[in-house]
């Protein structure tokens, strides 16, 4: 029902940027200063709306030619456990193929590993504390 889109216009980053303010900000209590950054410019978001509203976004960063980080996953809270989390990464890593990436990097928050593992990510080192809350970077060789 629900597809996953590329952020191409500014009304639509506004809506990212409001989901993205809904869950991190909002309910996690993460620093606005913080959750928005220069990144965000040259970053690609993928988005997966209603029209209205932002219920599922990521954004994608080239860290160099064959290697991506995906940051920035949100899901609205009255729209989790539906699937739209999984959709959203799943057509990330299918873009990313494409484009001959070798590896995909996450900083999972430690409370989400069980879905970035379900989908094929591993861990990669100890786990650390980013924005107050407990993370671990995982990885996936594409």
């Amino acid at each position: 029902m629900y597809q996953v889109c590329l952020v191409e216009n500014e009304n639509i980053l506004q809506m990212v940027f409001a989901l993205r303010y809904r869950v991190f900000v909002t309910e996690q209590g993460i620093d606005p200063d913080t959750e928005y950054d220069l990144y965000d410019k040259t970053a690609r978001h993928l988005v997966i709306h209603n029209g209205e509203r932002a219920l599922a976004c990521c954004r994608i960063r080239m860290l160099d030619k064959s290697l991506a980080k995906i940051e920035r996953v949100a899901v609205d809270i009255d729209h989790r456990k539906f699937g739209l989390g999984r959709k959203m990464m799943n057509y990330a890593v299918s873009m990313l193929k494409t484009e001959n990436v070798d590896r995909v990097v996450v900083h999972a928050q430690t409370s989400a590993l069980g879905f970035y593992t379900s989908l094929g990510y591993a861990p990669d080192g100890e786990s650390f504390i980013e924005d107050g809350i407990e993370h671990i970077k995982m990885q996936m060789h594409l």
